[in-house]
């Protein structure tokens, strides 16, 4: 268990974190190169409220081609269910929402 803290303040980049370990009081310092913060867990998808059913949280129900309970619309990133809101995941969801884009216009 630990707290942690930056000594960045005004500095560009942050380079190093403060821990603070809550067992002992001890205070640790760790060389960082970044952070990665995220900038929300709540999704953006009022705008699809009545369009696709949502998940309890607010998250779209899609299949794991990325398709929705409505024939045509696909969705990628981090509005669907099971995705763990990371960039790179959302980079292969878009992969393949767009192959099961072409393969639903090609089926029209």
């Amino acid at each position: 268990m630990g707290e942690c803290g930056d000594r960045s303040k005004r500095r560009k980049k942050v380079t190093d974190l403060v821990l603070k370990n809550t067992q002992n009081d001890t205070i640790s310092l760790l060389a960082v190169d970044g952070v990665f913060a995220p900038i929300g867990l709540v999704p953006n998808t009022k705008y699809l409220r009545g369009v696709s059913p949502l998940g309890e949280r607010g998250y779209i129900i899609t299949t794991e081609l990325m398709e929705t309970t409505v024939p045509g619309i696909l969705l990628a990133g981090d509005i669907h269910h099971n995705s763990v809101k990371q960039a790179i995941v959302a980079a292969g969801d878009g992969a393949v929402a767009a192959l099961s884009a072409e393969r639903f216009v090609g089926s029209l």
